[in-house]
């Protein structure tokens, strides 16, 4: 025992669970799985959740089962429906998210994230992200702030839940991700967690790169004027949930930026700059 290097002796014991959930994404979940199952980190409980894929992706998950914990494969109210029935069978200490088609960032993204939730026995931690174009060129980095005050969530930030990794007492206590707040569903989990009942748990930023996120998605696909509609209904709507009030105005700053990074990009790609 004495023998072994002092990082395995002092390294904390920490599952973590990484959640994955797919519908018809043959193009890029190998790129995704690949990207989990080769991590350095040993303690890693990886569960696929797949919405009932008609084409190929299924069968390209259970190329690697023998390196996945769980694969549940049937239908689904949508994404905030899948990823509760990931948190539902998830086992681990810390649950974090990635979807298909995005991969982590390094090989040792989740030797450092277990690190750090050890080292400052945090509740949620959240890091940096790369949105990168289909070509795979980093078209945004998206930062997060050191410090997560709420007068961020009153200019409308959050981070990305693909970036941020929660201990699944968290979820257990204080609930999933609701499912009649539509797109905006990550967007009330934060505003309940962030800053209703900020005082009660423990948020530090892991000021690293956690992720690449891919450029794409069903609010890609939407119009500027479409995706800023259908947020700012469901914006109203979790603040009201929670009972709060946010800054008139300035809770729409970061959906009209995003969408405007949306919109730009794909006009990018349409002249053959992406």
């Amino acid at each position: 025992m004495n023998n072994l290097p002092a990082l395995f002796l002092n390294f904390p014991k920490m599952k973590i669970t990484i959640i994955t959930i797919c519908f018809n994404n043959q193009r890029d979940i190998r790129a995704t799985i690949e990207s989990v199952i080769n991590q350095s980190y040993s303690d890693i409980e990886y569960i696929i959740k797949d919405g009932g894929s008609t084409d190929g992706t299924m069968g390209i998950v259970n190329e690697y089962k023998d390196k996945i914990a769980k694969i549940i494969s049937c239908p689904d109210r949508g994404i905030y429906d899948a990823l509760n029935q990931g948190i539902d069978a998830a086992t681990g200490d810390v649950v974090g998210f990635i979807h298909a088609g995005d991969r982590l960032f390094a090989p040792n993204t989740i030797e450092e994230i277990a690190k750090f939730h050890s080292e400052n026995d945090v509740d949620i931690s959240y890091g940096n992200s790369q949105t990168i174009a289909e070509n795979g060129h980093v078209v945004r980095c998206n930062y997060s702030p050191r410090k997560p005050y709420k007068l961020w969530m009153d200019f409308g930030w959050m981070p990305s839940h693909m970036s941020m990794y929660a201990k699944k007492y968290v979820y257990d206590k204080y609930g999933k991700f609701r499912l009649d707040m539509g797109v905006a569903g990550d967007y009330e989990w934060f505003l309940r967690t962030f800053y209703k009942h900020r005082a009660n748990i423990k948020i530090k930023c892991l000021d690293t790169f956690v992720l690449y996120f891919s450029l794409g998605g069903a609010s890609s696909n939407d119009g500027l004027n479409k995706i800023q509609r259908k947020q700012r209904e469901m914006l109203n709507a979790c603040w009201k949930a929670n009972g709060l009030k946010p800054i008139p105005g300035l809770v729409y700053a970061r959906l009209y930026w995003g969408a405007r990074i949306i919109m730009r990009c794909k006009f990018d790609k349409l002249f053959g700059r992406l």
